[in-house]
């Protein structure tokens, strides 16, 4: 079930916050319950915190698919869907698209900012006071990590603004300076913070917590390519809560359709998620998953080299994750040559309403969204290792999702070089991780994306990486330009 007084709180928190923007983070309405008049007990921090997810909960409603997959190879466009994302799978980005505003992110940074800011005036047990800021640093890291990876250099704000203040007008800040100075040292706080789980400890996996931080460090380092540090995170502190984290034993190649699309259901639990987004219909809102891919008319379809070559599921119906029903449908009857998107993410094809609700199923998708999973850490682990020339542990660490599926595990001697290896690795976390919002930076963050995406939609130059800036945000601050590429 859904936490639904926390939804409910931070959807109230939201107008209350808005005292403490300014138009270049956000623009909505202004409360009359401003900054001053808040922050003043233990149940103000934790509203205050549960604002942040509300405010990531929005952005990642639609920039989880816009930023994190349709510039990748696994889906097209259906030429009924939405235009935006037609320029996003086709490579022709204008800077109107919706995707290239970053509006909820600042604001997730903004609403995290004053909580770090705040919540140590507060009298609160030592423990509490300390989870709450671990919370804060996480989701203001994690934010500004979509930033630099969507729009490489981004402005930096890590205290309060006041509205109307000329310094909420910045410039842009090195990408390398903000992975660095910013998230790294943001997620390190964050992790000395957080009061970490004991084995029998129940853990909300649906805020921030010991696991997503160890993931999140592992995906930085990986970014930045210190794979050395990604070994070390998963080795000598995700191992200490194994017990806790790991991939799920419920999922085995006998009954992997049902258990692997389990894990990402509404009212399961699995150890393997780290970290899901929730979401409430009539409270923090829904998401576009369903609209993308399960709607009557869904925006993107899979493209058919994913699902009907043996480019990418080259041992074919082997593989559980092919298998129709595990996550798309062939033969739809309104475009019989496409293949739907629809089974990942709901039981039944659509997430149903309670009995009593008016809502039609067809407008309900506030199924909530697993953003890390064990699978992921597994697979980052496999490619640190590769990075660092351990072979036999590498190719080990490939094969545990890959033997639940059903497929045969690779051998050492399967690989002539790194690279072969690298393929296999990024060919895998293809298979698994198909709509889970992770395939574009996984292209650019393997150096992959050049030889994938120049056949499919041209794509060969290194300004393409990044997204435009928004229009309006270079009108609302004039002190940024536009990226390289893009129109200004």
């Amino acid at each position: 079930m859904k936490n639904r007084n926390r939804n409910i709180a931070a959807t109230l928190l939201a107008a209350i916050l808005m005292g403490g923007c300014g138009d270049f983070l956000e623009k909505e309405p202004v409360s009359d319950l401003t900054q001053d008049k808040f922050w003043k007990t233990p149940n103000d921090a934790e509203v205050g915190v549960l604002a942040i997810y509300n405010g990531f909960s929005k952005a990642l409603g639609t920039g989880l698919w816009n930023w994190g997959e349709f510039r990748g190879d696994n889906f097209i466009p259906l030429d009924r869907g939405g235009d935006d994302q037609r320029e996003l799978m086709n490579n022709t980005i204008q800077y109107d698209n919706q995707a290239a505003y970053w509006t909820n992110l600042y604001v997730t940074i903004s609403r995290a900012n004053d909580a770090i800011a705040h919540i140590p005036d507060i009298t609160m047990t030592t423990e509490t006071k300390n989870k709450l800021l671990a919370e804060a640093y996480t989701m203001r890291a994690w934010a500004y990590f979509y930033c630099v990876r969507v729009w490489g250099d981004v402005p930096v704000f890590l205290e309060p603004v006041t509205k109307d203040s000329p310094d909420n007008y910045r410039p842009r800040t090195d990408k390398t300076y903000i992975l660095e100075n910013i998230i790294l040292p943001d997620l390190e706080l964050a992790y000395s913070l957080m009061p970490k789980p004991g084995s029998s400890t129940e853990v909300d996996m649906s805020r921030a917590n010991t696991g997503l931080i160890c993931a999140l460090l592992m995906d930085v380092h990986a970014w930045t390519h210190n794979y050395e540090a990604v070994i070390r995170v998963k080795e000598e502190r995700l191992n200490l809560f194994a017990s806790r984290w790991r991939l799920d034993p419920a999922v085995s190649s006998v009954n992997f359709a049902t258990s692997w699309r389990a894990i990402f259901y509404e009212g399961t639990t699995s150890p393997e998620v780290l970290f899901k987004l929730t979401y409430a219909k009539l409270e923090n809102g829904d998401h576009q998953g369903f609209n993308n891919f399960a709607g009557g008319v869904p925006r993107a379809t899979v493209a058919d080299r994913v699902c009907k070559t043996t480019e990418v599921f080259h041992e074919g119906n082997v593989d559980k994750r092919y298998v129709p029903g595990t996550q798309w449908l062939f033969n739809w009857s309104w475009y019989p040559d496409r293949t739907r998107f629809r089974y990942k993410f709901w039981p039944d094809d659509i997430y149903e309403p309670e009995p009593s609700s008016n809502i039609k199923p067809t407008e309900y998708s506030d199924n909530d969204l697993v953003l890390y999973r064990y699978a992921d850490v597994t697979l980052l682990y496999a490619e640190a290792l590769n990075q660092m020339d351990k072979t036999d542990d590498a190719v080990n660490e490939l094969n545990r999702t890959r033997r639940r599926t059903g497929l045969p595990g690779y051998l050492p001697s399967d690989f002539t070089d790194k690279e072969q290896l690298t393929d296999a690795i990024l060919n895998e976390r293809q298979r698994e991780f198909i709509g889970e919002g992770k395939r574009w930076f996984d292209l650019v963050r393997m150096n992959r994306w050049r030889q994938v995406m120049g056949p499919i939609n041209g794509m060969d130059k290194e300004w393409m990486l990044l997204f435009p800036i928004h229009r309006d945000h270079l009108i609302q601050n004039s002190k940024i330009t536009q990226n390289e590429g893009y129109q200004q």
